[in-house]
């Protein structure tokens, strides 16, 4: 009896279908309770625009999971716009319109461990703390993060860390981490970056397009705090900055099964990749350089 395959679309002799069977694309959703935070602009049931403007009106969580009980609220700072890549929709934010999104306070990291990735592409910076992304916590101490320019001119990049005199995450980075390798990000040009703090395995690190933006660091001391808000497109000091979001997952938790490991990262590295059009950027070594996760 033929059998319709699911992963062919095409019809197969009954006894050899399970030959055809392959597991389930990977998804963010599969990280379950560890996703904190989803935006997903290309499934279009999550947002909404004003009609004849195209400005976005909301957008929603896709991770499904809350902080306290409650579903993270996405605030939308004036007008960013609907736009289109690869045929899917996305984000755009004005930099000169002090457009950006942010939350609330979010569960973003457990015992320390977190790790995000951004998709798409940034604008030319007049800042040297022009974000792509921050994360600003009330908590006290006041340990958080941004991923910012470095420069007011071009996009040489740094990970800006606490401004704290003692009990810092880092000891030896202090205020930052400058990035040595993969830049600068080029305006108007799509790139992945992920950053990661594995606690459990004492190592803070950034990466763009799958390569290390810096060697990692290993002096880690002082765990990221909990709970933060996040911001897209604006820094810690409320400053805005500019670019397009396809994509953006926060996830609390190591960047892989443990020891160092990376297997959560790269997944997620090859979704956006193989989603994106972007696996060209991936290095040859990368695990799924040639097939999605």
């Amino acid at each position: 009896m033929p059998i319709l395959s699911t992963v062919t679309g095409s019809f197969t002799a009954g006894r050899r279908a399970s030959a055809f069977n392959t597991a389930p694309p990977w998804a963010p959703t599969d990280l379950g309770i560890n996703l904190r935070i989803w935006l997903n602009p290309s499934d279009t049931s999550t947002t909404t625009y004003q009609p004849g403007s195209n400005a976005l009106t909301s957008i929603t969580d896709s991770s499904g999971n809350t902080t306290g009980g409650q579903p993270h609220v996405i605030n939308i700072n004036n007008t960013p716009q609907q736009g289109t890549e690869d045929n899917k929709q996305i984000v755009v934010f004005d930099h000169s319109s002090n457009e950006y999104l942010s939350t609330g306070a979010v569960a973003i990291a457990s015992q320390g461990n977190h790790w995000a990735i951004f998709a798409g592409t940034i604008t030319t910076p007049n800042n040297s703390k022009d974000s792509i992304w921050s994360f600003d916590t009330t908590e006290s101490p006041a340990r958080d993060y941004a991923i910012s320019s470095g420069s007011s001119s071009q996009f040489d990049g740094e990970l800006d860390l606490d401004g704290l005199s003692t009990n810092r995450i880092s000891s030896t980075a202090g205020n930052l981490i400058e990035f040595t390798a993969q830049t600068p990000i080029q305006p108007n040009t799509n790139f992945m970056l992920l950053c990661y703090f594995d606690k459990s395995h004492g190592e803070i690190g950034v990466r763009i397009n799958g390569s290390n933006a810096f060697t990692p660091e290993t002096d880690y001391d002082n765990h990221l705090k909990t709970t933060a808000g996040m911001n897209i497109f604006r820094n810690r000091g409320s400053q805005s900055y500019g670019g397009k979001m396809f994509e953006f997952i926060t996830a609390q938790g190591q960047p892989g099964t443990g020891g160092g490991d990376k297997t959560y990262i790269e997944q997620a590295e090859g979704y956006i990749a193989h989603k994106w059009g972007m696996t060209s950027l991936l290095p040859a070594g990368h695990p799924y350089k040639n097939s999605a996760p």
